[in-house]
């Protein structure tokens, strides 16, 4: 794609009316913004990335996170995980869309942004147990079957 800004204009004339439209080209702008996010992208380092998940029992666990979810994380990326919380408007960055990252990312990448945090997300690492940390992974790891 050109570098360069794109204007494609239609005229159309209806009696007693005319119609213009015009069609912007971004001029490979969206392209390079996807390229800037996958150098900017928020991951753990590697080590935190490869952590096993220690839990037997990931549905239970998964029950157990949901209610952490609502409780504590749906203010910002809503009721459906999609990043669309009553707070999110008023956040940059946007909260993530959990629904898309789930499946994703592994799980210790997961555990390591809840423990962590960056930005306006807290990090949860005083506030949770290790198992809650956990429960809340794979909760929102759930949630890839339900896209």
């Amino acid at each position: 794609m050109s570098k360069f800004l794109k204007i494609s204009c239609t005229i159309l004339f209806v009696p007693g009316i005319l119609l213009v439209s015009f069609l912007w080209a971004d001029g490979g702008k969206h392209e390079k913004k996807m390229e800037q996010s996958k150098k900017t992208h928020w991951t753990a380092p590697a080590d935190a990335q490869n952590r096993v998940n220690p839990v037997t029992d990931p549905i239970e666990s998964a029950v157990r996170g949901k209610g952490l979810y609502l409780a504590n994380c749906m203010e910002c990326h809503g009721p459906k995980a999609d990043g669309n919380g009553p707070a999110a408007e008023y956040m940059v960055p946007r909260p993530s869309n959990l629904r898309a990252m789930a499946g994703h990312h592994p799980d210790g990448d997961m555990a390591w942004k809840i423990e962590t945090g960056k930005g306006s997300m807290p990090a949860w690492k005083d506030e949770f147990k290790e198992q809650q940390i956990w429960d809340l992974v794979n909760f929102i790891q759930s949630l890839k079957k339900k896209n």
